[in-house]
């Protein structure tokens, strides 16, 4: 039994490619690049120049002309058959939802060659399931309501289909209206036919097709209109589908489910960008934090020497195609500079990990970064809400042998500690078991022995010990599984700023007179500034050392959007207000309870259990 299941894809992307599915590039005959894919469809007789058209239409029409198999089979590159036997969740849309073609997917979707050929070998016809309009996004009352509703189409293009039916295959008019004024419909173009279905329905198909583009100037149209005929071709199977029904029930019919695969451009390890005299600087922003991203890599720019070669990659998950395009050009007139985007979050799918307050999911990021980077075994990590105020190839060549990384101390968590919080002292001292929590380090700015570290733990052990609740994430695992494996950094290499105004004078304040006068000095002329802490310039312009964040942010094309963000975006400063008032209220309760229930009495042990029963409920 010969089965070939046709992948479509017209840009490089990730297939799950077996004995019976390949991709195929459509659209070849207009691509600039020639994909490395098992088929192009400008090859032997084809359409290829259509493609703009009749979209992944041209891999059917290749395959009827040129392909000899018993079953012929197509999906596209983000979306498959469910081939298994269990049925999964959907969306709004009738579609099961994945984020990345990871290694898991193809056991539990059936992708492989044993589900299919089984599968397969049983019936004559597999298509998606029939899904009923009404109970879908938009509860659509038919086909024809569906269409016309459609923004960038034109209604008229499926009336004049089914005239054209009508007209030249008179056979098919009863399912056509059928199907057209019915509100069952089939999506993507997806099935596996037996082989005189399947040319059968292509003779059919195109020649209606055919007829349609005679009939129909579409020189004005737009570019999605343009692909009417890839759109009209969904219609038309569901046409055909139920004429297969009606005038052949001995064929076997199958529906699946259709599996919708959100990333599928591929991705592998990156090598160094440069040969030679390479700093490679990791960090890590979403797409709301790249106007952040943008100003901490200008004041990196800003500071770099021409002696050598900067290597920056920045792991990522979200961030658009137009924002890479933007921070691209910021280091394209350096030629020591690369910039480079790793999508970060697939590595993560199989760990449950946790962000909180300010800090988001990115924070995880880091670990990833001795896998990531297989060649360098030095690597310097820095967070993205930091100003740089020297070059990063001078803290690159401390040496860290011996080592698993180079970090500073961290003054405000030795404040709290050490009197400011003794929520986070009973913290070290029951849940957080450092052997001397004096030593811990803050963890925006890190040189990673990467060799070390590798040496030490895999990627999962790190990313299974980051999914245990910690008080502040994965810095708290840093500290505990490379304590005493640690090199300390001046602080001015990480200067946490007086966040709020009050993070000196109430916090670090009370760290080791040591910590407060290291801190001091460092304040007085910092290597890299650093924001860490709720309240950020661009929440707040008066904040501490905000004047060096806005003079970078104005050499980059995001100043005027933060701008225009603060001015017209309460956020901003709700997010201040709402903490100042939370703050507020908490310290008027804490002075009458403290009058009402003194520390140390009974009843106010009493109190507390009864708290946190409440707030843990």
């Amino acid at each position: 039994m010969d089965i070939s299941i046709l992948v479509s894809v017209h840009k490089p992307s990730e297939v799950l490619e077996n004995k019976y599915i390949k991709s195929i590039q459509v659209g070849s005959a207009l691509a600039k690049r020639r994909l490395d894919t098992t088929f192009h469809d400008d090859e032997g007789e084809n359409i290829s120049t259509l493609n703009k058209s009749y979209c992944e239409l041209t891999a059917q029409y290749w395959a009827w002309k040129n392909l000899d198999a018993d079953y012929y089979g197509f999906c596209h590159y983000r979306r498959y058959f469910n081939f298994s036997d269990k049925e999964y969740k959907e969306d709004a849309f009738g579609n099961i939802v994945c984020s990345y073609l990871e290694d898991g997917v193809r056991k539990k979707f059936g992708i492989d060659e044993p589900h299919i050929e089984k599968l397969v070998s049983q019936y004559d016809i597999i298509t998606t399931e029939r899904k009923n309009l009404r109970h879908l996004a938009g509860g659509y009352r038919s086909v024809i309501d569906q269409y016309e509703a459609a923004p960038l189409l034109h209604g008229k293009d499926l009336h004049a289909v089914l005239d054209i039916i009508d007209e030249k295959f008179p056979a098919y008019s009863k399912a056509a209206h059928a199907h057209c004024e019915g509100h069952i419909t089939s999506f993507c173009n997806m099935y596996i036919l037996k082989k005189e279905i399947f040319f059968g329905y292509c003779e059919w198909m195109f020649a209606v097709l055919e007829e349609f583009c005679k009939r129909t100037d579409m020189s004005k149209y737009s570019t999605e209109a343009f692909r009417t005929p890839g759109h009209l071709s969904e219609r038309l199977w569901g046409i055909y589908y139920l004429y297969l029904q009606e005038h052949h029930p001995e064929y076997k019919k199958k529906e699946l489910q259709c599996v919708f695969f959100e990333k599928t451009d591929p991705q592998s390890l990156l090598e160094p960008a440069f040969s030679q005299n390479s700093i490679p600087v990791v960090m890590a922003a979403n797409n709301r934090f790249v106007p952040m991203f943008a100003a901490c890599t200008r004041s990196l720019i800003n500071h770099t020497s021409s002696e050598n070669n900067y290597d920056l990659i920045l792991l990522q998950s979200d961030i658009t195609p137009e924002n890479k395009q933007k921070l691209s050009a910021m280091v394209e007139p350096y030629p020591n500079i690369s910039l480079r985007f790793f999508d970060a979050a697939r590595l993560l799918t199989n760990y449950k990990l946790k962000a909180n307050a300010h800090i988001s999911v990115e924070t995880y990021y880091r670990f990833l970064i001795q896998d990531v980077l297989p060649d360098y075994d030095k690597i310097l990590y820095i967070d993205c809400d930091l100003i740089v105020n020297a070059d990063v190839a001078e803290l690159y060549h401390t040496d860290v042998d011996g080592y698993m990384l180079a970090a500073v101390r961290d003054a405000d968590f030795l404040g709290q500690i050490n009197g400011a919080n003794p929520a986070t002292k009973k913290y070290c001292e029951t849940d957080f078991r450092m052997k001397d929590p004096y030593n811990y380090f803050q963890a925006g700015v890190l040189l990673l022995n990467t060799k070390e570290m590798r040496t030490a733990y895999t990627l999962d052990q790190w990313l299974t010990f980051a999914s245990q609740p910690y008080k502040y994430n994965d810095q708290d695992v840093l500290n505990l599984y490379c304590e005493g494996r640690v090199k300390y950094l001046d602080m001015a290499w990480n200067l946490i700023t007086d966040c709020d105004h009050t993070r000196v004078s109430h916090v670090i304040v009370h760290a080791p007179a040591y910590i407060m006068e290291e801190y001091q000095k460092a304040h007085a002329n910092p290597k890299m500034i650093h924001y860490a802490g709720f309240m950020k310039p661009w929440h707040r312009p008066t904040e501490d050392y905000a004047q060096n964040f806005w003079s970078a942010l104005k050499q980059t094309p995001y100043y005027e959007e933060v701008l225009f963000a603060m001015m017209n975006g309460v956020s901003y400063w709700s997010i201040y207000e709402n903490v100042t008032k939370k703050r507020h209220f908490r310290n008027v309760i804490m002075r009458i309870a403290n009058k009402l229930l003194p520390k140390g009495t009974i009843r106010r042990e009493k109190v507390k259990k009864i708290v946190r029963i409440f707030h843990h409920a």
